[in-house]
């Protein structure tokens, strides 16, 4: 099965803040607020994650735990609805999330390594727009998204795969901006130090 994705992003540079600090481990699949589907897979029904074989998506280049560095993530995956609920296998969208989360003692230094991956491995793509107010540094595209806050690198990717797949309708900037939006205010909210 083809996947079809855009992958184009995103990333604003400030200074790193030391005033949001995320001590533990972040569970990426408690991210996503109830309205996900809708805002990132509309016409769809969500299916387990085992359902369809898909292609795993890259959403952050350091998206496999290292040295100072701890790493969660998390696949949904929707199904094209055919109506009443009834899902069409053949017709899929994967939205994968990570998170990348910079465990160094310092909490200063661990906020600028975040910031220095979104500066350095994100911030180097075309068609760059900003997001506001949702973390230190914000930035997303039609199909891949990506916010840093503090010691922590949020990731999104959106691919969409099946033989009629195209008949998902994409997600739009605004969608992704709100979905974006939700995730960190739960990630503030939830595991903030």
């Amino acid at each position: 099965m083809p996947i079809l994705a855009s992958a184009v992003l995103c990333a604003g540079c400030q200074p790193a803040s030391a005033s949001v600090h995320y001590p533990g481990a972040i569970d990426a699949c408690r991210l996503p607020g109830a309205n996900l589907p809708a805002q990132l897979a509309a016409g769809t029904v969500e299916i387990p994650a085992a359902s369809v074989k898909t292609a795993d998506a890259k959403v952050v280049p350091e998206d496999q735990p290292g040295d100072g560095t701890e790493v969660t993530g998390c696949k949904r995956l929707f199904a094209r609805d055919l109506g009443g609920g009834k899902a069409n296998l053949q017709d899929y969208r994967l939205v994968t999330i990570a998170v990348v989360r910079f465990t160094d003692a310092d909490s200063d230094q661990a906020a600028t390594k975040a910031s220095q991956l979104m500066t350095d491995a994100l911030g180097d793509h075309s068609g760059v727009r900003l997001v506001t107010g949702v973390g230190d540094e914000a930035g997303f595209a039609e199909q891949w998204a990506a916010v840093r806050t503090g010691n922590v690198v949020l990731g999104v990717a959106i691919a969409d795969g099946g033989t009629e797949a195209a008949l998902i309708p994409a997600a739009t900037l605004d969608n992704v901006q709100a979905a974006m939006t939700d995730m960190t205010s739960t990630l503030q909210r939830d595991f903030q130090g």
